[in-house]
């Protein structure tokens, strides 16, 4: 009975001291509830912070409890932009221009010298040679012309495709190179 009587408080103190922690890490009961919230959302999707903000903030949390989590997933490494950026960077250059990309990652709440600093980190850890943004376009030129060559084209035909990849954000001198040089991928 005296060690039956022993483990039951032996639990009692294991239950306070887990409780001493989490009031000393969590301020109140809605930041730890919009906390677990941050780690579910980002258990099954990489998110920028502003991604988290918003949706904690849709999720009708206090701003107090938005700041807490968001600066606690922050802290343990759950959200980093720069890395956010990089991975995105490297998943879509070959698919899009870097003008495309870093709208997307403007929209995201990434801000614009978070992705400079990707974008630079991804250029000197390339060491292909080939622009992935002129193959992007190369891809999508052939995707657009199904099977027919430029050559083929009319001027007016050239025009159209020429303001669609301006459009998409590929440099101006790249799209004249694949199109006006005769060039024929």
């Amino acid at each position: 009975m005296a060690l039956m009587n022993r483990q039951g408080q032996d639990r009692e103190a294991d239950s306070a001291t887990e409780k001493n922690v989490a009031e000393s890490v969590f301020p109140d009961d809605e930041s730890k509830k919009a906390t677990e919230r941050a780690m579910a959302l980002l258990l099954h999707k990489d998110r920028t912070e502003h991604e988290l903000t918003v949706k904690l903030r849709k999720a009708e949390y206090s701003d107090e409890a938005v700041s807490f989590a968001v600066e606690y997933v922050r802290k343990y490494g759950y959200i980093d932009d720069l890395r956010y950026a990089k991975s995105y960077i490297e998943l879509h250059i070959g698919n899009m221009s870097r003008r495309q990309i870093r709208q997307k990652l403007f929209e995201r709440g990434v801000s614009d010298e978070i992705v400079s600093e990707a974008f630079s980190a991804y250029e000197e850890t390339d060491e292909t040679g080939v622009d992935p943004e002129e193959t992007a376009m190369n891809l999508l030129i052939r995707k657009r012309l199904r099977g027919r060559s430029i050559s083929d084209l009319t001027y007016e035909e050239k025009q159209k495709q020429m303001r669609y990849l301006a459009g998409k954000g590929f440099p101006t001198e790249m799209i004249r190179r694949a199109f006006l040089d005769g060039r024929d991928e």
